[in-house]
């Protein structure tokens, strides 16, 4: 809480779950790790993301491995690229979007959401029949 009692506004950032795919897809029955790319911009310096701050999913999954700056989107500003065990996000099938929040060196917070599909998932339990 800021000065009279009152929440600070969050920075609305774009991050992007699974950059350099088309599609977002994630099977939340498999092992891994997850990667999200926090996007820079001109009002966000992805570079000072505090990593030990930074939560994903509804499991609030915390950072297993970061440090990778790049500019994922090709515009110009760096970001910054972190990696989640898959399970501990606590991404359900049918989720159609997963968040991230966290704060930067500096004080600031963030949070940002994208949209994904979950796939390798039953339904009735009976697998979804591949297309083609």
């Amino acid at each position: 809480a800021g000065e009279a009692g009152k929440c600070k506004d969050d920075t609305f950032i774009e991050i992007d779950i699974r950059p350099f795919r088309k599609v977002n897809t994630i099977n939340p029955k498999t092992p891994g790790r997850l990667l999200v790319a926090v996007l820079g911009s001109s009002g966000f310096d992805a570079t000072q993301v505090d990593s030990s701050t930074v939560r994903f999913g509804p499991g609030n999954a915390s950072v297993v491995f970061d440090g990778h700056v790049v500019d994922v989107n090709r515009d110009g500003y760096r970001d910054m690229l972190l990696f989640f065990g898959k399970k501990a996000t606590g991404i359900r099938c049918g989720a159609t979007t997963a968040s991230l929040s966290g704060m930067t060196f500096t004080g600031r917070s963030f949070e940002g959401s994208d949209a994904i599909r979950t796939v390798g998932c039953k339904k009735n339990g009976k697998k979804r029949p591949k297309n083609g």
